[in-house]
C-alpha cells in the first residue's frame, strides 16, 4: 500500500518554523538538506520546510495518542496560541471531526505561517 514519503512546505523561515514544529508537536528536527529544514513526523514521513512565501494555506492534520495530544494542548495554552474544534473556529475548545480513520477528538491551530494545523485522536472517542 502506499504511504506519504514526505511533504515540501512553504515557510517564510524553515528553521524558525522547524523549532515550532519540535517544540509544539514533538516532531524532530533532523537536518537541513539542500533547501529544506527537514522536520521527521514518524518513521515513513518527514515535513520539508522550504523558505519560500506560502503562496497558499494548507491543512496538515496529525494523528496522535491521547497523551500527545494533550500535551500539543497544554503547550497552545501555556504559549496563548488560539485553537478550537472546528477548522476556522479559534474558541479553546475540542470536537469530534472525522478523518482518513474515522471520527477523532481534534483541535485546530495556526502556525507560524497560518497554515491550518490539526491534531487528533482516536483514543477514548
Amino acid at each position: 500500500m502506499p504511504q506519504l514519503d514526505h511533504l515540501i512546505v512553504r515557510v517564510s523561515d524553515p528553521l524558525r518554523s522547524a523549532r515550532f514544529y519540535e517544540q509544539l508537536l514533538g516532531f524532530a528536527h533532523e537536518h537541513n538538506g539542500g533547501p529544506f529544514e527537514i522536520v521527521r513526523v514518524n518513521a515513513a514521513t518527514t515535513l520539508d520546510l522550504l523558505g519560500e512565501p506560502p503562496k497558499d494555506a494548507m491543512h496538515l492534520a496529525f494523528t496522535l495518542d491521547r497523551a500527545s495530544f494533550e500535551g500539543v494542548r497544554a503547550r497552545l495554552l501555556a504559549r496563548g496560541i488560539a485553537y478550537g474544534g472546528q477548522p476556522f473556529t479559534r474558541d479553546g475548545r475540542v470536537a469530534l471531526q472525522q478523518g482518513a480513520h474515522g471520527w477523532a477528538d481534534s483541535l485546530y491551530f495556526y502556525d507560524l505561517d497560518q497554515h491550518n494545523i490539526e491534531v487528533r485522536t482516536h483514543d477514548n472517542v
